[in-house]
């Protein structure tokens, strides 16, 4: 059966088996009520078996179209900024409760590892922006304190952040034993956006095991993308929608530095839609399967290498926001729209309580190419999002439906947007 025809259930992620299902992988003590037991076929995540008549997925240069003038960095990821890793745990699974209710569960967690190191001993400058404030993200309010970021940053939906939280003090205290004796505690970063569209998000599916399973998976390199992680769940523009990432990388002469950003988009409503200033949203129209409103959330990671201060960072934060509004969003009331960007050129130890300390910070004066880069990463971050994610069937039959590629090429074609390039 095709991906998207009624019934059919999408397969994603990985592979769990009934004992893994029913103990959450923790030592074979179960987790769950004893309802949640109950099965009619089977409650596991399938495998990643994409329908024959569905087109494959490509990000947006593969199909000819170029954001911006800056190259991006190797991978046209957030991992080209040198340390920085990211992981995926994509939860799909199918269960029945006691009376008979069919549940469908599409979400999941993403980490990103800010550095190479330890980040709880070694910090990094942050700063964070709230473009609209209709969502949460833990830790910050330290975060705007210190300007510091201490801890790896975690995306879910919107139920599982106290989930995600309480295994990521777990995480904190098996790396770190001796933390509560510091005088400053990292408080992790989780931030979300809800997946009830395609999740029964009731049902918080998030175990300790799948976030530490997230942490173990982080890697350098390429990065999934579409409807994996914490974006498993996630609609946007009235697509599936996502994790998406990009990254620019500046020239010598403008200090060659690499800006990368990475998104969960869940965010604004299909009419609203510019890919490089075209009205695709419109052109497009309401298509079969359009998943409805546009009061919803988008999360914007940004990492750079350019030695920056936290009143910097928050200046390409702000800048990161304006990336999402050329993709035509605008923060709906409703949208909880939570930008953090870090920088990896200084690495603060947690324990040096010297009276004084040397760092070093791009002049602020030489700045504009990195908001540049920022706006250019992040609109192509979120069309990857789009581009990269397949159609998903969820919660009481909800479909959510891939952007079509082909339409996507002709309108930009028309409107003479797509180009032939080598790789940059």
């Amino acid at each position: 059966m095709a991906v998207g025809q009624k019934g059919a259930i999408p397969s994603y992620g990985r592979v769990f088996s009934r004992r893994q299902f029913i103990c959450g992988g923790l030592g074979g003590v179960s987790l769950l009520p004893w309802w949640r037991v109950l099965e009619v076929e089977s409650i596991r995540a399938q495998e990643a078996v994409p329908s024959s008549a569905e087109e494959p997925r490509r990000r947006l240069r593969e199909l000819g179209i170029v954001i911006g003038g800056y190259p991006p960095g190797e991978y046209n990821a957030i991992t080209d900024v040198e340390g920085v890793r990211v992981g995926h745990t994509t939860i799909i699974r199918n269960l029945v409760d006691a009376s008979g209710k069919e549940k469908r569960i599409r979400t999941g967690v993403t980490a990103i590892l800010p550095h190479g190191g330890n980040i709880y001993r070694e910090h990094l400058f942050a700063a964070f922006f709230n473009q609209n404030g209709w969502g949460e993200m833990t830790g910050v309010v330290p975060l705007l304190e210190e300007g510091r970021l201490k801890t790896p940053i975690f995306l879910t939906g919107t139920y599982n952040v106290g989930l995600v939280y309480d295994a990521a003090v777990s995480h904190l205290l098996k790396e770190c034993p001796a933390i509560m004796e510091e005088r400053s505690i990292p408080s992790p970063v989780v931030a979300e956006c809800f997946d009830g569209y395609l999740s029964d998000y009731q049902e918080r599916m998030v175990t300790e095991a799948d976030v530490l399973a997230a942490i173990g998976r982080a890697k350098e390199g390429s990065v999934e993308e579409g409807g994996v992680g914490g974006g498993t769940g996630m609609t946007a523009f009235g697509f599936k929608g996502g994790i998406g990432t990009s990254s620019r990388r500046l020239p010598r002469e403008k200090g060659g530095y690499t800006v990368g950003v990475l998104v969960m988009s869940n965010t604004a409503a299909r009419e609203q839609l510019r890919v490089d200033g075209v009205p695709v949203g419109r052109e497009m129209g309401e298509a079969e399967n359009y998943v409805p409103g546009g009061a919803k959330s988008i999360i914007l990671i940004a990492a750079t290498d350019a030695p920056l201060f936290s009143f910097q960072l928050k200046k390409i934060a702000k800048r990161v926001v304006m990336g999402l509004a050329q993709t035509g969003a605008t923060s709906n009331t409703g949208s909880g729209d939570l930008v953090l960007a870090f920088s990896t050129g200084n690495r603060l130890p947690s324990r040096a309580y010297s009276p004084r300390r040397q760092v070093t910070a791009v002049n602020d004066e030489l700045i504009t190419p990195l908001y540049h880069a920022a706006v250019e990463a992040t609109q192509e971050a979120i069309l990857n999002s789009l581009t990269m994610a397949r159609t998903m069937e969820g919660r009481e039959g909800n479909i959510a439906p891939a952007i079509p590629l082909d339409r996507l090429v002709q309108i930009m074609k028309r409107y003479y947007r797509l180009e032939v390039r080598r790789d940059d």
